[in-house]
C-alpha cells in the first residue's frame, strides 16, 4: 500500500526547534511504501528523501521572517490544498503541525483526506489554566496569549482531525480531559540523533561541586523561576547554567536570584551539546510542554534528570533515569538536588540509565513507530469503508 503524506509546517524549517523536530519525523518515516512533503514558508533544511515545498518567493528566502511572515500565512494552506489536490496516491494524509486553520481542516475533510495533527503542547485549555495559575503565584498578570477564542478555535479543530499524535502522557491526560475520544489519540514520543553530540566537547571545565544545565526558554511556562528558587535554597556548591530567551517577566521577577555568582545565562547558545558535556545533571521544572527535545538529548548525553510529570516524556522514570517531580513541590526539588550534588554514585546509577534508555529514541526508532501507526490508521479506514460497499 502506497501513502503519501502532506506535511503542513507554518514556521520556516530552518533545523531548530519544531521545525527540527518535524523534519527529523518525516526523515524517518519516508520508505518505499512512505513518501513525505513538507510544506513550509521557506527551507534552510533539507531532510533526506523529504520533499519541500518552500512556499515563499527568491526574494522572500535571505530577509528576516518576520518582514515575511504575513505574506507566508496568507499562501501557505492555499498552496498545501492545492499539493494535496495534486496528489495521485492510493491513499493521502494529512499531517498538520501548528496553528492550521479550521477552514483548512474543513476543507481537507471534504476531501477525504485522513489528518493526523501534532499535538506538541497540552491543549490550549489546559496551558491556560496551568500558566494562569502560575503568573497569579507570581503575582503579574498572565503573558501567555491564550485567549478564549484561541481555546474553542482548537476545540473545534480537535474535533474534526481523525488522529491525534501524543508525544507524552501528560499531553494524552490532558485531551481525555478535554473531551477527546480516546479512540483518536496515538501514544507517540520525540528523540534525538547522537551525531549531533558526537563531537561536542564540554565548555567548562569541571567545577568544585555540581554543573547543572536548564535549556530552553527561560520562562514561567518552563518553571525557569522555580529552578532558580530551588538552586538557591539547596545551599550546594557549583554552578547553575540557563541557556535561553529570558522573558521579561523572569527577569524581572527573578533579578537577584540571576544575579547570584553560581547562576550563569546564555540569551543564546547554539553549541547545546557543549553544556550538555559541561553538566553534570539537567535539571527542568516545566509547567506545561508536550514532549521537550531537551530532555531526550540530555539523556542521550548522559545527564542524571530531574524534571516533572509534563516534561518528563515518555522517556524520564522517577528514580531510574532521573527524578520526576511536581513543580511546586519545594522541598522534593531541594532535596533532589542536593542528592544529586552529593551522591556521585547516585548520579552515575542515573547517568547509565539515562544513557541506555535514550537508545530506544533515536529519531529512526521513533520516526518508525509513527510511520507504523499511520500505516495502520490508514488500513482500518480503508477496511472500514470496503466493508460499507
Amino acid at each position: 500500500m502506497s501513502v503519501s503524506i502532506g506535511a503542513l509546517l507554518p514556521v520556516p524549517l530552518n533545523g531548530m526547534g519544531i521545525s527540527y523536530t518535524c523534519g527529523s519525523l518525516a526523515e524517518g518515516m519516508v520508505d518505499r511504501s512512505v513518501k513525505v512533503t513538507i510544506v513550509t514558508p521557506r527551507a534552510r533544511w533539507l531532510p533526506q528523501s523529504v520533499e519541500v515545498i518552500g512556499i515563499l518567493p527568491k526574494w522572500a528566502q535571505y530577509v528576516p521572517y518576520r518582514w515575511v511572515r504575513g505574506i507566508a500565512r496568507s499562501k501557505i494552506e492555499h498552496v498545501f490544498l492545492c499539493y494535496m489536490d495534486q496528489l495521485q496516491s492510493q491513499k493521502v494524509a494529512a499531517y498538520l503541525w501548528p496553528n492550521a486553520t479550521i477552514e483548512t481542516v474543513s476543507e481537507l475533510k471534504k476531501r477525504n483526506v485522513t489528518i493526523f495533527r501534532e499535538q506538541f503542547n497540552c491543549p490550549t485549555a489546559t496551558a491556560k489554566v496551568i500558566l494562569d495559575q502560575a503568573y497569579e503565584r507570581l503575582g503579574v498578570m498572565p503573558q501567555h496569549g491564550i485567549t478564549a477564542e484561541i481555546v474553542n478555535e482548537e476545540a473545534r479543530l480537535l474535533e474534526k482531525v481523525d488522529y491525534i499524535f501524543c508525544p507524552n502522557p501528560a499531553v494524552e491526560a490532558s485531551l481525555l480531559e478535554n473531551g477527546v475520544p480516546a479512540s483518536k489519540l496515538l501514544k507517540t514520543s520525540y528523540g534525538w540523533d547522537p551525531a549531533r553530540f558526537a563531537r561536542s566537547k564540554p565548555l567548562y571545565p569541571k567545577c568544585e561541586g555540581l554543573t547543572a544545565v536548564f535549556v530552553g526558554a527561560i520562562c514561567v511556562r518552563k518553571g525557569a523561576h522555580l529552578l532558580l528558587e530551588y538552586w538557591a535554597r539547596s545551599g550546594i556548591k557549583g554552578r547553575l547554567i540557563l541557556a535561553g530567551e529570558m522573558e521579561p517577566t523572569i527577569k524581572k521577577k527573578c533579578a537577584n536570584l540571576l544575579a547570584r555568582k553560581d547562576v550563569i545565562v546564555f540569551d543564546y547558545y547554539r553549541n547545546i551539546g557543549a553544556l550538555y558535556r559541561s553538566a553534570d545533571c539537567f535539571l527542568f521544572p516545566s509547567l506545561e510542554e508536550g514532549g521537550p527535545q531537551v530532555i531526550y538529548e540530555a539523556c542521550g548525553c548522559s545527564l542524571p534528570i530531574a524534571t516533572t510529570g509534563m516534561a518528563a516524556g515518555r522517556i524520564v522514570r522517577n528514580n531510574c533515569e532521573g527524578f520526576v517531580i511536581d513543580p511546586y513541590d519545594a522541598d522534593g526539588w531541594v532535596a533532589a538536588i542536593r542528592a544529586l550534588a552529593q551522591d556521585v554514585k547516585l548520579r552515575q546509577r542515573m547517568a547509565n540509565a539515562a544513557i541506555e534508555r535514550s537508545k530506544s529514541f533515536v529519531w529512526p526508532a521513533v520516526a518508525s513507530q509513527r510511520r507504523r501507526q499511520i500505516l495502520q490508521c490508514m488500513g482500518k479506514i480503508s477496511d472500514a469503508g470496503n466493508s460499507e460497499g
